[in-house]
Order: structure tokens, then sequence, then C-alpha cells
């Protein structure tokens, strides 16, 4: 990297505002990233790219111009409680004897998982929350700024439901747990400690380790699937996506070489100085401004996700980091009582163009005597996020992919992800997810509740 790339920063924090002078060659500009909340972040990065041509967030465009609206039906498009603040991410459908159930995630909203309730897959009721404020459980981070309870999934096993989320333990790193109850609007009852446990990665904020490999770091997007017999799978994704990001930044930081043989326009090897430059500060912050500082890098590696993999190949040190570049989906046998039995399958990986660095949020259906597992791809937050599908003869697989996304960017709706399946009203298997307003994206942007009919053969499902 040639001296005129380089970045050097300096720090200070102001209240819940962090100051950042940034000097690149003979200029130096200020900054003030209000808070924590994603806009803020966006809003700097848009002024360090008018300052020094880096990349933005969101350089993925939308749809073309000639493309189609595909028949979504949109079904909740605004925040139906005072207390829900980011509306309906993730969402889960379980049809039950008194109507449709949904939960959704909350991010770190006081109140975690709002709870609505549908006779007609129309008219939506507020029905409360899973852990109102101040009863999240004790193993859980809560509070803004701190909590992330995510992608929640209900399921009807025997006379009691569960209910499988995402929360952040109190040494930051995300788990799986498992809450049961008598009625699907609570109370619920939960374990009193995660079903299943993340390894924290890095909580000192110090430099990483590329001697440590096995860095597996949080687990995501629990999924309960029971079969026609009774047997209970849970599924779930590794979260090794949060993991590459600053590694790699700090690899760039001491070979700043690497650079130009990773990346190809200027705009894009900016970028990666500047996310080298920032690192060390990055990991000082909560989990998801990591995430927000490390987000311009995440999109130019995507844009050239191929090659900077084959770069990466070469580099033995790189290697770990190459591994967190994928995030397999596991599944593993429930017994009765909810502990996990048996052997740990991994069912699913990211190897299409599409996914980029990620899928997550599994769904299983039973459908044509097969399974099919619908799962989302890329980056939640911009427009090539997408869902996908793929079918196998057996819940633990193998499973084949189709090749091309089922659903994808859109001119009314972007970034469609994380679905689950239902019957219709009319029995009929339709398919639930989210998706953006266009334009919009990112952590506590409002996402809306659309659903789809699905046409099940043999061989292929499509979207009716």
């Amino acid at each position: 990297m040639t001296a005129n790339q380089s970045f050097d920063l300096s720090y200070d924090t102001d209240g819940d505002s962090t100051l950042l002078s940034v000097r690149h060659g003979r200029e130096t500009c200020k900054y003030r990233i209000a808070d924590s909340t994603h806009s803020s972040y966006r809003a700097f990065f848009e002024s360090l790219s008018r300052d020094f041509g880096t990349r933005v967030p969101h350089v993925h465009g939308g749809p073309p111009a000639s493309a189609q609206q595909p028949d979504w039906r949109p079904l909740i498009v605004d925040n139906l409680s005072p207390l829900t603040t980011a509306g309906y991410g993730d969402p889960a459908v379980l049809k039950t004897d008194d109507g449709y159930i949904l939960v959704a995630t909350s991010n770190d909203a006081p109140d975690a998982f709002p709870v609505l309730r549908s006779h007609d897959l129309q008219t939506w009721i507020h029905e409360g929350f899973v852990f109102p404020e101040g009863q999240a459980p004790s193993w859980a981070a809560s509070g803004r700024g701190r909590a992330d309870f995510w992608a929640p999934e209900m399921a009807r096993v025997g006379d009691e439901y569960w209910l499988v989320y995402t929360a952040r333990q109190h040494d930051n790193a995300l788990a799986i747990g498992l809450a049961k109850s008598d009625s699907p609007t609570g109370p619920w009852r939960d374990l009193g400690h995660p079903l299943l446990a993340g390894n924290a990665i890095d909580t000192t904020g110090g430099e990483f380790d590329a001697d440590r490999p096995n860095m597996s770091g949080g687990v995501i997007d629990s999924h309960i699937f029971i079969d026609a017999d009774g047997t209970r799978y849970l599924f779930w994704k590794r979260d090794s996506n949060g993991i590459w990001p600053r590694p790699l930044a700090a690899l760039l930081r001491r070979r700043p070489e690497l650079i130009e043989r990773l990346f190809a326009s200027e705009q894009d090897r900016r970028t990666a100085a500047f996310a080298a430059a920032v690192q060390p500060w990055a990991n000082s912050r909560r989990p998801m401004e990591r995430f927000f500082f490390m987000q311009p890098l995440i999109e130019a590696v995507l844009d050239s996700w191929e090659h900077v993999k084959a770069v990466l190949a070469d580099v033995p040190e790189a290697d770990w980091i190459l591994d967190a570049m994928s995030t397999p989906i596991h599944a593993q046998r429930l017994s009765d009582t909810g502990e996990l039995i048996g052997d740990d399958t991994v069912v699913l990986t990211n190897d299409l163009d599409w996914e980029g660095h990620l899928i997550e949020g599994p769904w299983v259906t039973r459908q044509q005597d097969r399974y099919w597992l619908f799962y989302a791809g890329n980056d939640f937050g911009t427009p090539a996020y997408g869902i996908g599908v793929a079918v196998s003869d057996h819940p633990l697989g193998p499973y084949v992919k189709q090749e091309r996304p089922l659903l994808k960017t859109a001119p009314e709706w972007w970034a469609p992800g994380h679905a689950s399946v239902a019957p219709g009203l009319d029995g009929k298997p339709q398919l639930f997810f989210h998706a953006f307003f266009p334009g919009t994206g990112g952590y506590n942007t409002f996402r809306a509740l659309l659903t789809a009919r699905l046409n099940f053969s043999p061989e292929r499902v499509e979207i009716e």
C-alpha cells in the first residue's frame, strides 16, 4: 500500500458521541458519530466518502429498472405497539387452533420479542411480549445498547409451546435460549441458561491472535422442526460471519501490501485502509458498533468475493479468516424435554455466489414427502440479501440447493429474508418473511411482514 493510502486516526468520546480525527495524506477532517445507531454510522461514512473517497455502505444498488414486482402481499407495515421500535424482522408464524401467532426480532428494545395474533392474516393484534421489560432471562444481557434479542421461533410440542431464540450473553457471545409455556402468548418459563452457548471472542478489545484458528464465535437463528413421527430437531447457524471482518482489518494493518492485491478499485483500497486503521478502536466498541465500523469493508469484500478468497488462500496466516467466511447451518436432535442429543450435523453452508459470506435463518418444512430448508443469504442490511431453498429426503440431509434465490430484492420491497412457512387460510403453504422499504436497511431499521404463496413439486418450489 502506498503512503497516500494510509490513514492516521485519533479518537475521543463525548457522552454517547464518538469523536474521530482522520488524517489522510495532507488532509485532516474531524467527525462526530452522534450515537451508537446504525443511521449515525451511515451518516459518518457518507461524510468520510465525500472527504476521502472511501466506500459508503449500501453500495449494492436496488433492483434493475426493468424488474417486476413479484406477488408478495404485505401484512404488517407499521409498528403495532409503541413498545415495538423496529418492526417484525425474522418473523416466525405458527398456525394454532386459535389463529396465527407471530413472534419477531426486537434487537435491543427493552421489551423482547413481540407476540401478535391474527385470525385472517390481515388484521394483527399485539398480544404482548415474550420477555417484557425487566423479565429477560438472567443469563442474557438486556437494555438499550447491550441486548440483542433475535430470531424467536415457536413450536407446538405435545401440550406445550416451546420458543427458541437468540440472545447475547453477558460476555457478549450470542447464544440460543429455550423457553416453554402452556399458551402461545405466555407467560414463558426460560431454562435459566442457554440451550446452546456461544464462545466469547475478543472481549478485551485487543488485537486478534492469528494463532487461534478455532474461534467459533456465537450461535444464532435457531429453528425447531418436528417430523411426522414426532422426532424433534434443532437447526441453527454458526455466526462466524461476525468473526472475520476485524481480523481481516487487523491482518491488513500488519500487512498493508495485501490491500492492493485484494482490491482493484481505489475506493475499495481506501476503504480497506480505513478499516485497518480503525480496527483497534472498533475492537473497544459494543458488538453491533464493531459491525457498523466494518460494514464498508464487508461490502468491498463481497463485491470481489471469489477474488478476495483466492488471494487469502495464499496467505498462511489467513487460513482461519477464510474458515470464518463459511457459515454452516447445523442440526441436531432434541429430546422430549428439550436437551440436545445425538450428533451435531452440518447440513448446509454458503457455497453459491449470491450467498456471499453467509447463510442464516433456517426453516424446514415437509412437503411432497421431502424436506425443504429455506434460508437467507448475503448481508441482511443490503439489497443483496435474499431467500434460498434446498431439498432433501431426510431432515439431516444431504440437501440440494436451488441455484438461484427464491426471493430477491424487488422494486417495492428490498432485502427479503428469514422466512417461515405455515398453512394459509386455504390450507396451502405460504411463506412469511420480512423486507425493508426501498432505500432503507440495517440494524434497528423497520422491517415489514410479507407473505407469498408457495407451489411445491417433487423437485422444486416456486412462488405462485
